[in-house]
């Protein structure tokens, strides 16, 4: 099965996002929402006295988990987590053009004839 590669930056901020839903004093919560603010990089976060232990606990428990999964559970993992940022954070849309009818003929300038 061929996947497409994973944005890693598109689930980071998937996952953060999601975290940043929970409970006011939940830890993980608070951390995402520093994190998603810029008020505190997920480094800083990670070395913090703070967050540095469950994130450590947590990094833990997925290399575990996909240490004993098959190849097939992995690849399925893989497809859930494209699948999951495409939805929690779908790309930016680009702008469109602008064609002849965008044009506001409300819009006068000082130096217009009118």
């Amino acid at each position: 099965m061929n996947l497409p590669p994973v944005d890693e930056q598109r689930v980071l901020r998937s996952v953060l996002r999601l975290l940043s839903t929970g409970a006011p004093r939940d830890p993980a919560a608070e951390m995402a929402r520093e994190v998603l603010s810029g008020r505190m990089s997920l480094r800083d976060a990670g070395n913090s006295a703070a967050y540095g232990e469950m994130i450590t606990q947590a990094v833990a428990d997925a290399v575990a988990a996909v240490e004993a999964a098959s190849p097939e559970q992995r690849a399925e993992a893989e497809a859930a987590l494209a699948g999951a940022a495409s939805v929690l954070d779908p790309p930016p849309e680009r702008p469109h053009a602008p064609v002849e009818d965008d044009w506001d003929e409300s819009v006068t300038s000082p130096w217009d004839d009118r």
